[in-house]
């Protein structure tokens, strides 16, 4: 496509065997004089020159995903031309209390006692961990709270892959009960342009997911309860590290705890 809106040399950087159909199809297209192939990762290599324009798609189902962040940043100091352009150029991660009673016991009905067996450290690992929404499909009608901002990652000034020190506050706008955190995100490809995994727009034909982050145990809400929640994620090697610790408070205003939950995938790791 790049060559066929202009471009005058297209670098395809790919480290996947995938790169050799690419090649073909370049061929099939008579591209191939103008597509450069390089199998390997961008930070490993060195173009001859600098592009006009960097096109990249290293996210997993959330914008934070293994070497996506460090990849971009990297591409944008060795490869990117002055005054260049980075596609995507933002993504923005959105987070919302959830009702979400299908996801949650997918998580936990078999750790509930099969059997009469006590399947407690099991149930324990899969509520530290986060999983796709691939059950619920979740829509506006299981949002207990407005949907708040967690993070805004700006691709043209981004430095460090990690979010932390993130804490929301919201209302509880029905009553219900909680099951979870839901994350999403809304991409800005170019000014203008973009896509977004919403609960109100997403199809169940859409490349990305959400996340479904649980509660250790479902939490009664009333309206107008408060509700607050730390959510970090940190890097370590190719791998993020997530922690959601949750509170929700009995009323707007009020001291009383109704819930308190600290939970992290540290907690969730296989054993090998």
């Amino acid at each position: 496509l790049a060559c066929k809106f202009g471009a005058r040399r297209v670098y395809a950087v790919e480290n996947n065997d995938a790169i050799h159909l690419a090649r073909e199809m370049a061929q099939a297209n008579h591209f191939a004089d103008r597509i450069e192939f390089v199998q390997g990762l961008s930070t490993d290599i060195t173009l001859p020159e600098r592009a006009d324009v960097i096109v990249s798609d290293l996210r997993g189902i959330l914008p934070l995903f293994g070497q996506h962040i460090p990849s971009i940043v990297d591409a944008r100091r060795r490869h990117l031309a002055p005054g260049g352009t980075l596609i995507p150029k933002r993504d923005t991660l959105w987070v919302a209390l959830v009702e979400g009673r299908s996801t949650y016991l997918s998580l936990t009905k078999p750790w509930d006692r099969p059997y009469g067996l006590d399947m407690e450290a099991a149930r324990k690992i899969a509520l530290n961990r986060w999983t796709q929404d691939d059950t619920e499909l979740f829509k506006p009608a299981h949002l207990l709270t407005e949907a708040k901002v967690w993070a805004v990652l700006d691709y043209s000034s981004i430095e460090d892959a990690n979010v932390i020190n993130s804490q929301i506050t919201q209302i509880a706008v029905r009553d219900g009960m909680a099951h979870g955190w839901l994350v999403w995100f809304d991409a800005e490809l170019v000014q203008g342009i973009g896509f977004s995994n919403a609960p109100e727009i997403r199809k169940p034909t859409d490349v990305y997911g959400r996340a479904f982050f649980p509660l250790l145990k479902p939490v009664p809400i009333s309206q107008g309860d408060r509700v607050s929640l730390a959510l970090q994620a940190t890097l370590e090697d190719d791998e993020y590290i997530w922690g959601w610790h949750t509170q929700v408070y009995a009323g707007d205003r009020s001291p009383e705890i109704k819930a308190a939950n600290q939970q992290s995938t540290v907690y969730g790791r296989d054993y090998s």
